[in-house]
């Protein structure tokens, strides 16, 4: 039962991250939320690869977790995410397999992406459009781009779905002036809140093919197709 939760946990942060993972644009010269929406469908996977460094806070009937590393995204639709907090845990997709390792468990889970296991495949293309036609969106805030603490300039969406049912009930994203999503706040059917944020960003990268291929770790446990749904 402890890792089921663990590995849906790691499956519902990967379809956050999944699902923006390619957006990438222009400058902020648009006046309604439809014309966001239209420029970020119409930029989508433009951008060729991306490194930033993560943080995910995660909160549920008041406990709390912090995890911390480096995502790698390339196209089409392959991601590495390595953590450095807790040590060593590694979430690879080559787009059409993942693979989720939790070295404190000794544990693999190997998910068919093709298995419509969740809200968001790993495509990000069919990620973004199911984002948006499978719900609500509308701006956080009469003051669009928003002006943020640090002086800086976000679009920020409210993301809400339109039927009732498991994943993300809400969504809010903050997008910077070259309309990358830097932050993704999601709130799932069961109440459980994740927040992941990037910085660092750098983009257009020479990745290599390497990075998004696993092997199974001697000895470990292999889980295949654990995940019924982003909860």
């Amino acid at each position: 039962m402890k890792i089921m939760k663990k590995l849906k946990y790691l499956f519902t942060v990967y379809l956050l991250l999944a699902a923006g993972s390619g957006l990438f644009a222009y400058k902020f010269d648009f006046v309604t939320v439809g014309d966001v929406v239209k420029e970020i469908r119409s930029a989508y996977g433009k951008l060729d690869s991306y490194q930033a460094n993560f943080t995910i806070e995660s909160e549920r009937h008041g406990k709390r977790m912090l995890q911390k590393g480096v995502i790698r995204f390339k196209n089409s639709d392959r991601i590495v995410m390595d953590f450095y907090q807790p040590s060593n845990q590694k979430i690879v997709s080559n787009g059409k397999t993942m693979w989720i390792y939790i070295p404190s468990m000794n544990v693999v889970a190997e998910q068919d992406l093709n298995s419509g296991a969740g809200l968001f495949s790993s495509g990000s293309k069919s990620g973004l459009n199911s984002l948006f036609s499978k719900y609500h969106y509308r701006f956080a805030s009469k003051e669009q781009p928003e002006t943020m603490k640090d002086g800086s300039k976000r679009y920020t969406l409210e993301l809400k779905q339109k039927e009732s049912r498991s994943g993300y009930r809400e969504i809010n994203l903050q997008v910077d002036e070259n309309y990358f999503i830097t932050m993704a706040q999601g709130v799932t059917s069961t109440g459980k809140k994740v927040s992941i944020v990037l910085t660092d960003i750098k983009k257009n990268l020479d990745l290599p093919e390497s990075i998004f291929k696993f092997d199974v770790p001697a000895r470990a446990g292999v889980l295949k197709n654990p995940m019924m749904s982003e909860e």
